[in-house]
């Protein structure tokens, strides 16, 4: 069994069509400049670029808690 290799690239993602790429900064078919993502690279089972943020569990926002002073 030979262990597979993933590389890391940077996830791209046009503002038009929402399309994500690896490493490339202009979708060729909007012609337009990529907003960067995260670090990411290709799905093993679809070649679909993902991004690392995209993999973690999102972190709930704690909301302070009221603090009562007794004077």
């Amino acid at each position: 069994m030979n262990p597979t290799t993933t590389r890391l690239g940077v996830i791209y993602e046009c503002p038009d069509c929402e399309t994500r790429y690896l490493d490339e900064r202009r979708c060729p078919d909007c012609n337009l400049f990529c907003r960067r993502i995260d670090t990411g690279g290709h799905r093993p089972y679809c070649d679909e670029p993902v991004a690392i943020s995209d993999l973690a569990e999102p972190t709930t926002p704690t909301t302070p808690q009221a603090v009562i002073m007794n004077s």
